[in-house]
């Protein structure tokens, strides 16, 4: 054994040679992040399965719809926070954590009013279910994205290990209370009462574990806040451009048009988040503890072998597609033909590693002209597009944007 485990060893110090890469960290940091998110994939299967058999298209692409809304109302909560406080976490400041979160609930009183305001709104407009849905949900909106921040302790100490635990068991927990729920009814209201107290309950409980098992110090780290603050103005374009593609189809074409973009959107989503992992949370603490001039040097080199790795899992993906919905969604076949497209675009994720760097080390000035030049177009596009292509809209806008994207990305990473 101990011979087998020196060979290990030995394997692993020629590939470092060999990519210029800190394989450690990334086996160490990656192996668990990896664990946890095919537990998370096999749970959101297992939710997709409820929502194909039990749910009406109708119902499903109007969860989808609040789903979206709700989203676009957690900007308010300040989610780039996390990002200011994962940086403070790894300079050992501790005390951002508190300073972070305090503007994260503030923020979730803002979202409450405005969820409260759209009930009203629908009541008005004479539509009583979804008047219902959004001032149901109003009230948990203070404390459902705040209480996730517990998660910067973790990704900022590269508690990975952690990390993935906590991530598992609120997979599990909030999965298996969806598909319970949706197996019972098929009322959009209950759905979505059980949607965001479930959130609540079992964050609220995770954020106490988190508090009770880590120590924090009392340093403060002054530009945190403001950066996380900057980060989160970013991530309002970010995310608002990203439910766009949502609101518009369900305004324009209906609930059951949604509902099938959403099932071909399920598979690119869950490779994308695996991609993610990597080129976020992973990356970001390490780019931003590295020095600015070595991150430079080895970062595109580092994109071009990642690309072995992530062409050869998005081809396998595209080919198995049609079997997957065949077997577990047969009343999504619809849905195939645009899976396929939006998975095989993600081939090219490594190119996100440049933008996770210009996060950790570029200049706010730079931040801010990278990060919103991404949802800038993304809404052109998709309110170009949509309306007159619909389901192919979204992806022409997609490809149309991530194009033009990673040009400009690596124009500012090179000027850094």
């Amino acid at each position: 054994m101990k011979a087998l485990f020196n060979t290990i060893n030995r394997l692993i110090t020629w590939g470092e040679r060999k990519v210029r890469t800190d394989l450690r960290y990334i086996l160490h940091g990656g192996s668990w992040l990896v664990t946890g998110q095919m537990v998370g994939v096999a749970a959101a299967l297992l939710v997709a399965m409820g929502y194909a058999h039990f749910l009406t298209k109708e119902t499903y692409g109007t969860y989808k719809y609040v789903i979206s809304v709700l989203g676009i109302l957690s900007l308010f909560t300040l989610p780039g926070m996390e990002n200011g406080a994962q940086r403070g976490f790894a300079q050992n400041k501790d005390r951002v954590f508190w300073d972070t979160l305090k503007y994260r609930l503030m923020g979730g009183v803002v979202a409450t009013i405005i969820c409260g305001a759209i009930g009203v709104y629908y009541y008005a407009q004479g539509n009583l279910i979804l008047t219902g849905v959004f001032l149901a949900c109003a009230p948990f909106l203070i404390l459902m994205e705040p209480l996730i921040h517990y998660n910067t302790i973790l990704t900022g100490r590269k508690l990975f290990k952690q990390a993935t635990i906590y991530g598992v068991i609120l997979q599990l927990s909030t999965s298996i209370t969806i598909f319970v729920t949706v197996y019972l009814t098929n009322s959009i209201f209950t759905l979505m009462l059980v949607y965001v107290s479930a959130a609540v309950l079992f964050r609220g409980a995770l954020f106490t574990y988190a508090l009770r098992h880590n120590t924090l110090n009392n340093v403060r780290d002054p530009d945190s806040v403001s950066y996380g603050a900057h980060m989160s103005f970013l991530n309002m374009l970010g995310t608002a451009s990203s439910k766009l593609d949502a609101i518009l189809l369900f305004h324009f074409l209906g609930p059951i048009p949604l509902a099938i973009y959403s099932f071909a959107q399920a598979v690119a989503m869950n490779v994308q988040s695996s991609f993610k992992l990597v080129t976020g949370a992973l990356a970001f603490p390490k780019f931003a503890s590295q020095d600015k001039k070595v991150v430079k040097r080895t970062l595109m080199r580092k994109i071009y072998l990642s690309h072995a790795v992530t062409i050869p899992i998005a081809v396998m993906a595209v080919i198995l597609i049609p079997l997957l919905y065949r077997f577990l969604f047969p009343q999504y076949l619809e849905s195939i033909i645009y899976a396929q497209v939006m998975t095989g675009i993600l081939a090219f994720a490594p190119l996100r590693f440049v933008s996770t760097a210009i996060a950790a080390l570029a200049s706010t000035k730079i931040i801010y002209k990278v990060n919103v030049t991404a949802p800038v177009l993304q809404a052109i596009f998709l309110l170009s597009f949509v309306p007159f292509f619909g389901i192919w809209g979204i992806i022409m806008a997609t490809i149309c944007q991530q194009f033009i994207v990673n040009i400009v990305n690596v124009y500012y990473f090179k000027r850094m």
